[in-house]
């Protein structure tokens, strides 16, 4: 069967540099599987509407996929509709966290046939065979159909435990040059960051996923596969896919997107260990967890080449961090941000303006502590409801999303606009308290970092 899976533009503004994991994997398991894959990667050939719709208008294909994060639902919408008024008669089939998220939301209001909900890289291959052979798709866990004009939630699928039993993304159907090309992360802050460039030489970078799920609650975060729970590859299979796409395609850096790769010390200790007996000749970086830092470990992961650590702090009010259910105290926060930098040079940290229980007095413990830690964070975020996370739900029982799709639709960049205030200030005020944020910390640390006059 030919399967064609088109990746959606996502950020615009940036120049495309996150491979599309998601959709390589199940490239990967159908083209094991004895299946044709074709890959429009609109987000890395940032094609103009005419020449989409020519494309599609001019496929050859059995069954077409489209997915993404919830942030881009309208892109997705767009994208199903130019399918099936190009070809009527082709099935499509809709995953990511768009499906996974918003089934009803996404049945109801587009015209795609079906569904995957959470993982689908099984879920995919059991599709593809049996529509290949005409057979029944009603016993196919994880996916959503049409039937009779009724909408019909097959069984949920199983978490894949053993994530090592994956294949490697189908790297080489994607314009990898365009990926590799474009920096992720931020190897070093003074040099280059996300999507752009400052001077200095940007090694070939790329990102990859050590882990899924997460161990942890917070109101604010989604994730696709919470109901699996932390799952992790070994840190073998972790080299190996480093070393590959080092060979294949010149890859100097590597950036970890999952949330929680750090969780599982003692793997971690290992990757650490085959990255310098090996001899592996690369950088990397990944997501911390304040909680989890210490000493001993980022010594450690520093000199096996790790050169990023991020963190989202969220707040400096211990009033706020236990509204949103962080696990992780102000002094945890504070150690470890001073750990990393006394290792890397700087820490990667973002804050979250608005959250439930936000006063002027919470600001000012952020701010305080964000100057304690010489700290000045790359970015402050609006706080955001996205579907599947306890915040939304908040959101949805105070009444503060009247309208489900026309919210979803709403959707830009993460945290870029207030949608959903959920605190006592107006929306201006809320605006203004973030804006002051930003330039009382940006004063303060070009003071303190100006050397004292001779």
């Amino acid at each position: 069967m030919k399967v064609l899976f088109i990746n959606p533009t996502i950020r615009e503004w940036a120049a495309p540099n996150c491979f599309p994991s998601g959709l390589g994997y199940m490239a990967a398991t159908l083209t094991d599987a004895g299946h044709e894959v074709e890959i429009y990667d609109m987000n890395a050939l940032r094609p103009s509407r005419e020449d989409r719709l020519k494309f599609f208008n001019n496929s050859d294909y059995d069954i077409a996929g489209v997915g993404g994060i919830i942030t881009v639902y309208k892109n997705i919408k767009s994208i199903v509709s130019e399918l099936k008024a190009a070809h009527p008669d082709r099935p499509v089939i809709m995953g990511g966290s768009c499906a996974t998220s918003s089934p009803e939301v996404m049945m109801n209001n587009t015209p795609v046939d079906f569904l995957c909900v959470g993982e689908g890289e099984e879920t995919i291959v059991e599709l593809a065979n049996n529509l290949e052979r005409g057979g029944d798709v009603s016993s196919i866990a994880g996916l959503w159909r049409r039937e009779d004009g009724a909408v019909v939630a097959n069984k949920p699928r199983s978490p894949i435990a053993d994530l090592d039993s994956l294949p490697f993304p189908k790297w080489e159907l994607f314009p990898m040059d365009v990926y590799c090309r474009n920096p992720i992360g931020a190897v070093n802050v003074n040099k280059w960051v996300d999507g752009g460039a400052g001077g200095g030489d940007i090694p070939r970078s790329m990102n990859l996923t050590p882990s899924r799920g997460c161990a942890y609650k917070c109101i604010f975060c989604y994730h696709d596969f919470m109901g699996a729970g932390f799952r992790r590859r070994r840190a073998a299979g972790i080299f190996e896919e480093i070393m590959a796409l080092k060979e294949c395609f010149d890859v100097k850096y590597f950036h970890f997107t999952d949330d929680c790769f750090i969780t599982d010390r003692k793997n971690v200790l290992d990757f650490c260990d085959l990255l310098m007996r090996e001899n592996a000749g690369i950088e990397w970086g990944c997501a911390g967890r304040a909680n989890l830092m210490t000493e001993p470990l980022i010594a450690r992961m520093r000199e096996a080449g790790c050169v990023l650590l991020g963190y989202g702090i969220e707040s400096g009010s211990p009033r706020i961090l236990k509204n949103i259910k962080k696990q992780v105290t102000v002094e945890q926060a504070r150690n470890a941000i001073k750990l990393t930098q006394k290792y890397m040079g700087w820490a990667d940290c973002s804050l979250i303006a608005g959250l439930p229980g936000e006063t002027r007095e919470t600001v000012r413990e952020t701010i305080d502590f964000c100057k304690s830690c010489d700290l000045n964070p790359e970015v402050i975020f609006f706080a955001t409801p996205y579907p599947g996370t306890e915040l939304f739900n908040i959101a949805m029982r105070e009444g503060k999303i009247p309208d489900m799709e026309k919210f979803l639709l709403s959707l830009g960049e993460q945290g870029e606009q207030i949608l959903v205030n959920f605190t006592d200030f107006s929306d201006e005020e809320l605006r203004e308290i973030k804006e002051s944020m930003v330039i009382e910390l940006k004063a303060w640390n070009k003071i303190s970092h100006e050397k004292p006059q001779e």
